[in-house]
């Protein structure tokens, strides 16, 4: 048995001593255990932080836990000592071990990384699992892999992912409640205040709606040259279509892509790249669609175009922008 396990046995033994009560020797011994080591100390309160989580998980999936945990607890030798407790200590002392695993594999960080871009985007960030990320300018997200899985947090923004397979670790990213699960493929995901997008071009994408533990709503499988967009708060799906998977993410390539999107929303583009605050005379005035594509460095052929779609006045001074109806 190597030092580390010894420790967790330890650490489980001292927790199920605690529910069952102890006296003042007893007391003094734990003290001493904590004091003598960090590690002890880390060991218990991770100890205690399974403890807490396990009261939040719903009745079937702790029966399920339990079954598991039984079946674990035949093959671990040191588990003979909870003869000496309550059934409802024994209980804490074998599911705590198994549970271990379950923290091993879900809690213990294994590689974090944070990512926020301004004006620039990043191209080709290389992971330590062998996947590439290309992400876009105005973004935040954080990395964090697992021993069972690798996990992104997209706070704002728009990545490019190129997952690398490994069908024992699943690779999610969490846009606020929308979750994103593959094994390994390429898709794009864009988060907004509202809503979120996943363009798939390549492999086979699992989406979903979660606003808490084993909840999975309005759950849909997607293919190459599917699309999807959801609702930020309610999880609805705002939209599902096809797309041309050569038109995804083509920020990549310094280019922004309109399709049949507002004034306003056209602007909030290029404002990504570049410093500019964009005002408008009306409602009517922002809400004016248009298709077209630009490099994100071509901000005055845009304003020179609009100008021509539609009859629009652009009052530019220095680097704000007013837009609004010709008299």
């Amino acid at each position: 048995m190597n030092i580390k396990t010894k420790i967790k046995e330890e650490a489980i033994y001292w927790l199920a001593c605690e529910k069952e009560g102890l006296n003042e020797l007893e007391k003094q011994e734990l003290k001493h255990w904590l004091e003598s080591n960090q590690e002890h100390q880390k060991a218990y309160n991770r100890m205690k932080l399974v403890h807490q989580m396990a009261k939040s998980i719903s009745k079937e999936n702790a029966q399920i836990l339990s079954e598991q945990a039984h079946k674990e607890a035949r093959k671990i030798r040191f588990l003979e000592k909870t003869r000496y407790f309550s059934s409802a200590s024994a209980i804490l002392l074998i599911v705590c071990f198994s549970a271990f695993k379950i923290y091993d594999n879900n809690f213990a960080v294994q590689y974090s990384k944070t990512f926020q871009t301004d004006k620039t985007n990043l191209a080709n960030q290389q992971l330590p699992d062998g996947s590439n990320i290309f992400i876009d300018a105005k973004t935040n997200l954080n990395i964090e892999f697992y021993k069972g899985k690798r996990e992104v947090t997209l706070n704002n923004g728009r990545v490019m992912f190129e997952v690398a397979k490994d069908e024992n670790r699943v690779f999610i990213i969490k846009s606020g409640d929308i979750n994103i699960e593959v094994v390994g493929t390429k898709f794009e995901v864009i988060h907004k205040k509202d809503i979120t997008t996943i363009n798939v071009e390549e492999g086979i994408v699992k989406t979903y709606f979660s606003s808490y533990f084993f909840d999975k709503q309005n759950e849909k499988l997607l293919t190459k040259e599917n699309s999807i967009t959801y609702s930020n708060f309610q999880g609805n799906i705002n939209n599902q279509e096809k797309i041309n998977p050569e038109k995804i993410a083509l920020w990549r390539e310094n280019l922004i892509s309109l399709n049949k999107v507002s004034l306003k929303d056209a602007f909030d583009e290029f404002s990504k790249y570049n410093d500019i605050s964009t005002s408008f005379s009306s409602k009517e005035v922002e809400n004016y669609l248009i298709t077209a594509e630009f490099s994100s460095t071509q901000l005055e052929i845009f304003l020179k175009t609009i100008s021509k779609i539609y009859p629009l006045k652009v009052d530019k001074n220095d680097k704000n922008i007013r837009i609004s109806k010709k008299n």
